[in-house]
C-alpha cells in the first residue's frame, strides 16, 4: 500500500455514512442541531433575505435621484447656452449696424 492510500481508506472508514433512516414522517434532526435551531435559523435567513430586497430598492432610488439630477443639470445647461447664444446673437446685431446709428466707421 501506498503512504497517500492509507491516510485516504483511514478517512474513508472514518467518515462512512449511515444507512439513511426509513422515512415516516417523524423529524430526523441532523447531528447536533434541534428544531428549534433549525426554525431559528430559517427566521434569521428569511430576515437576511427581506433586508438584501429592501437594500436592493435603496440602490435603485439612488440610481433614480443621481439620474434626475444629471437630466436637470443637462437641461439648465441647455438653457444657459440657449440665452448665449441669444446674446451673441444679439451683439453681432448690434456690431452690424455701426454706420446706421453713426458709429466709428461712418
Amino acid at each position: 500500500m501506498t503512504p497517500i492510500a492509507l491516510p485516504v481508506l483511514i478517512t474513508g472508514l472514518a467518515f462512512e455514512a449511515a444507512p439513511a433512516p426509513a422515512d415516516n414522517g417523524d423529524y430526523e434532526p441532523a447531528v447536533g442541531t434541534s428544531r428549534e435551531e433549525k426554525e431559528i435559523l430559517a427566521s434569521l435567513e428569511d430576515k437576511a433575505a427581506a433586508k438584501t430586497a429592501s437594500d436592493y430598492q435603496h440602490i435603485v432610488w439612488a440610481y433614480g435621484i443621481l439620474w434626475a439630477l444629471f437630466a436637470a443639470y443637462g437641461l439648465f445647461l441647455w438653457r444657459r447656452s440657449a440665452r448665449l447664444r441669444a446674446d451673441v446673437d444679439a451683439l453681432r446685431r448690434e456690431l452690424d449696424r455701426p454706420a446706421a446709428r453713426g458709429g466709428p466707421g461712418a
